[in-house]
């Protein structure tokens, strides 16, 4: 009697081990991922936050003991009679997780959980000049910086710098940061004569995918305006004139700087005849009644050089 009755005490757990073994087998064969119990619509969600968010979740399945869903911002009721449920709520957090779930029989729960991007566009987007104000100066490096105050997600973020409508850089960020963050980034420059008056603009982009706003949502810096400063320069013009003997002739001298170089004629009283005119970055040596050759030098001068300019004056002498 005692071998009989250890005989059933095993047999009943051997049984009941295989009971449990079925029943794991049948809920990991019923929620496996390519089996579609439960459908998400959307099933990735973007939302602003602090915005209004409805996702529903829906089965094929006609009999189920309940569905609901279960969310770090609250539940919804649990529904027994019916094939979806909607879980409808203002993203006030920026943690939010939540996922439907679907109880088919007394043990198996399946769930789906949703895909939850919360954003925030930036307070303000600026650029700026560090370490410096005033002109820049020809061929000196300078670092501009761009203040992104109050975006999220960082990981979504997209900094794009500009000068004029060429695009300079793209700078993202690899940190996952679900709350608002201030971001600062920079670039250096290195201006020339040509970027005078140029302006540099930063901006702001959240790119969040397909699922997200179209197009990225996007704030753009007031442009900064530069100065830069630089040598002189001569313009193109020749260096050697020819003149009758007896003429007149007029000898120019053209530059451009930053700032306005002021322009000079030396050597100009050999011929004691001599005077000058300036128009604009044009200075004008004139000579009357020219009897002989000469050089004339036009020097031109601001704070950061000074050039000179020899021009030769040949006169051609005619005999009959």
């Amino acid at each position: 009697m005692g071998y009989q009755r250890t005989t059933m005490i095993s047999l009943q757990r051997m049984l009941g081990l295989l009971m449990l073994i079925l029943l794991h087998g049948a809920a990991d064969e019923a929620c496996l991922p390519d089996i579609n119990h439960l459908t998400l619509e959307p099933p990735v969600a973007v939302v602003r936050h602090g915005d209004p968010l409805e996702v529903n979740c829906s089965t094929l399945f006609n009999t189920h003991l309940g569905m609901h869903w279960v969310s770090t911002e609250g539940n919804t009721s649990l529904e027994k009679n019916s094939q979806f449920v909607t879980w409808n709520m203002t993203v006030v957090d920026w943690g939010t997780q939540a996922r439907c779930n679907i109880k088919l029989n007394g043990s198996l729960l399946c769930s789906q959980d949703l895909t939850l991007t919360v954003y925030k566009i930036p307070d303000s987007v600026s650029i700026s000049v560090l370490r410096h104000s005033g002109p820049m100066v020809e061929g000196t490096e300078y670092q501009l910086q761009c203040d992104i105050q109050n975006i999220a997600p960082l990981q979504n973020l997209v900094v794009k710098w500009y000068k004029g409508n060429e695009p300079l850089d793209n700078v993202t960020y690899s940190i996952v940061s679900k709350t608002p963050v201030d971001v600062s980034d920079t670039l250096m420059i290195s201006p020339s004569r040509h970027d005078d008056g140029a302006q540099y603009r930063c901006r702001a982009q959240l790119d969040l995918g397909p699922e997200g706003p179209q197009p990225h949502p996007t704030v753009t810096s007031e442009p900064l305006n530069i100065t830069v400063h630089y040598a002189p320069e001569f313009l193109p013009g020749n260096d050697t004139v020819e003149v009758s003997a007896g003429s007149d002739v007029s000898l120019d001298c053209s530059a451009e700087g930053n700032p306005p170089p002021e322009l000079r004629w030396t050597n100009n009283t050999a011929e004691g005849n001599a005077n000058e005119t300036t128009v604009g970055r044009l200075r004008t040596l004139n000579i009357s009644r020219v009897t002989a050759n000469a050089t004339y030098n036009c020097t031109v001068t601001n704070r950061l050089g000074s050039i000179t300019k020899h021009q030769n004056l040949s006169t051609l002498l005619y005999t009959c």
